[in-house]
């Protein structure tokens, strides 16, 4: 019987055999088998900066596993796990990882129900993250304490550029919240909250909030119980800030 084992095949030939993989089985077969493989996969010259896993039917192990090695990945810059249903504990495992990322800059969680316990855990990896510009929370049920965490986050966070929020049922509480981030905060471009809870007051809020950011280009207020009362005030935003898209 033979006693060789993978480790002794020529390079070439396991290159080979990893020509053959999938980006998946890379990441969830390959990787942290022991010391020595992970070796042999950094020298691979095959290296991808997107990884799309959306409705994958991600299980807690495996995105387990994915936060593990996204803490010390190069490559990989945009992760897609829309609709996995990755709950708090999943949204916890990634939060780990953007502690110590130094690579991503797009992570979309769209439609993963993680909760308030789970936007919390990213929120509070929001402070410490410094390269991520792009996040997408659309109908992960966060609500306003939600929101509150996030625009708390956003007073230090000085990357990203991009939030996604819409669907979460949020309220003129969790606008509220972002008035102080609006304000100073001289990073966010684009502010998503579309489909949400908010009414005449949190437009209000938002005008306020606005009065002098010349930063954010893009506001997206559709499908809120917004009535001509709330639409007049943002279009005071308009005459201060011509550049601003303001969608509502």
């Amino acid at each position: 019987m033979s006693d060789k084992t993978f480790f002794t095949l020529p390079i070439e030939l396991v290159y080979r055999i990893f020509d053959n993989l999938t980006n998946y089985s890379l990441l969830y077969s390959m990787k942290n088998v022991s010391k020595h493989f992970n070796t042999i996969l950094a020298k691979y010259h095959r290296s991808f900066t997107i990884l799309d896993l959306r409705y994958d039917q991600m299980t807690l192990q495996k995105i387990q596993y994915l936060s593990n090695t996204l803490e010390d990945n190069r490559t990989i810059t945009t992760l897609f796990l829309h609709n996995n249903q990755i709950g708090s504990q999943g949204a916890e495992y990634l939060a780990n990882a953007l502690r110590q990322n130094q690579a991503l800059t797009i992570l979309n969680l769209h439609g993963n129900h993680i909760g308030l316990q789970g936007v919390q855990h990213l929120a509070v990896a929001l402070q410490e993250n410094e390269t991520l510009t792009f996040l997408d929370l659309w109908e992960n049920d966060i609500g306003d304490q939600g929101a509150q965490y996030l625009a708390k986050s956003l007073q230090k966070n000085q990357t990203l550029t991009t939030l996604e929020i819409g669907k979460n049922q949020i309220s003129y509480q969790g606008v509220r919240c972002f008035l102080g981030v609006l304000l100073k905060n001289t990073t966010l471009r684009e502010l998503y909250l579309s489909h949400n809870e908010i009414t005449d007051e949190g437009a209000l809020y938002m005008s306020i909030a606005l009065e002098n950011n010349q930063t954010l280009v893009v506001l997206n207020l559709r499908f809120n119980p917004i009535t001509t009362i709330g639409k007049k005030d943002l279009g005071k935003i308009r005459e201060k800030n011509p550049n601003l898209e303001l969608i509502i």
